[in-house]
Formats: structure tokens, C-alpha cells, sequence
């Protein structure tokens, strides 16, 4: 009888490490952004708002046009993670309110990602230039480079200090 417990502790340990593995695969859902709810909208009357009334219905817009203010956009984007991948925009959601020259809105429209392109919003990196150095790379990279016969200040171009000091007052 002890022999069969016995022979199902690996396979229960088995058990264990796959099911903590499929979890630690498990996506990571991130939410940016905000647009308004369709009621929200359908409070905003073409040819009667101005921005005024619809910062006070909707609040700020995330970004405002490329070239003008004449249009405000109102940007969301969910998306998930899955491990160490690229977060990947699952859903996207864009409405726009656009103002004539009067400041009156003239139109207002919601789109999805399946009427354009995906929002890019800034990031707020930097990119680097030099190459791109892969895992194995970095950790490998610098086997061989470590001099220990030769102490910081020899490496750095320095050496022992000498003159002035304390003893010179």
C-alpha cells in the first residue's frame, strides 16, 4: 500500500508545478483612458454645446487634434500581458467631438479598433541607441573581462594619491 503513495507523489508534484505554471501565464489586464458612455453622449446636442457644456458633461478630453483644438478625443485602451511578452491592445475605444470655428459642436462619433488603426499613445521612454543585446548576452557578456591583479584606481587611470594631506598645515 505505501509503494502506490509512493508512486503518486511525483506525478501529485507534477501536478502542482504544471498548475503553478498555468497560472503564472495567466494574461494582466490593463485599462487606460477613459470615453464616455453612450447616455453620456446622447446628452451632447450637435449645433447647441460649446466646449464649455461639454467639459462639464464629459470632462477633459485625453488629447485634442494634431493640427487643432477643433477636435477632442476621448481615448481608451484595454489590454493584457501575457509573461515576460509585448502587452497586446485588445480592445480600444475612441470618441471624438468636433467644434466648428464658433466653438459649437458640429459632430460626435465613437469608434472601435475595427474601424481603424490602434491609438500608439506616448509611452513616455526614451529609446537608446546602441545594440540591442539579447539575455544570454548580458548574463555571458562579461566573463573574461574581470582583471583581479589590478586594483580600481590602476583601472581608472588614477593611482596612490600623493602631496598636500593633512600633515602639510
Amino acid at each position: 500500500m505505501s509503494n502506490m503513495f509512493a508512486m503518486r507523489r511525483p506525478f501529485q508534484a507534477l501536478l502542482v508545478v504544471a498548475m503553478l505554471g498555468a497560472a503564472a501565464c495567466s494574461p494582466i489586464l490593463h485599462t487606460h483612458g477613459y470615453t464616455p458612455r453612450t447616455d453620456e453622449l446622447e446628452r451632447i446636442q450637435v449645433g447647441v454645446d460649446n466646449r464649455t457644456t461639454v467639459q462639464n458633461k464629459l470632462g477633459r478630453p485625453s488629447t485634442l487634434g494634431a493640427f487643432d483644438d477643433e477636435e477632442w478625443l476621448y481615448i481608451s485602451i484595454k489590454s493584457e500581458t501575457v509573461a515576460f511578452f509585448e502587452p497586446e491592445v485588445v480592445e480600444q475605444q475612441v470618441v471624438m467631438v468636433v467644434f466648428n470655428e464658433a466653438g459649437v459642436v458640429s459632430d460626435v462619433g465613437r469608434y472601435g479598433m475595427e474601424e481603424g488603426r490602434v491609438v500608439d499613445l506616448v509611452r513616455r521612454t526614451t529609446p537608446t541607441s546602441g545594440r540591442e543585446l539579447t539575455v544570454l548576452q548580458q548574463v555571458f557578456g562579461n566573463l573574461g573581462r574581470y582583471n583581479s591583479g589590478s586594483n580600481i584606481l590602476e583601472q581608472i587611470g588614477g593611482g596612490v594619491p600623493s602631496g598636500g594631506g593633512a600633515g602639510g598645515l
